[in-house]
């Protein structure tokens, strides 16, 4: 799981998208909900990547570390849920 999440070119969008003619399933907003994540696991990591005052490593690095667990739970528990 770790190589997937460290692949920031992935696209969770792609990945669960439903297309048009598809009907919407049960989890679609599980779905949404994990990509929400990742984007903001990426958003935090580019931020704590480019944070340069003192005062705001500790917050990017508390930034980091809150998306990144959200993202794991998210994962473990759609995976929980086909299992």
């Amino acid at each position: 799981m770790s190589d997937w999440l460290n692949n920031p070119n992935r696209s969770l969008t792609q990945v669960f998208r439903t297309s048009k003619d598809e009907e919407p399933n049960k989890y679609n907003d599980e779905y949404q909900a994990l990509t929400d994540a990742h984007h903001e696991w990426l958003a935090a990591r580019s931020y704590f990547e480019q944070v340069t005052e003192p005062d705001l490593v500790d917050f990017a690095i508390l930034s980091l570390q809150a998306a990144e667990k959200r993202y794991e739970y998210l994962w473990k528990k759609m995976k929980d849920k086909d299992s």
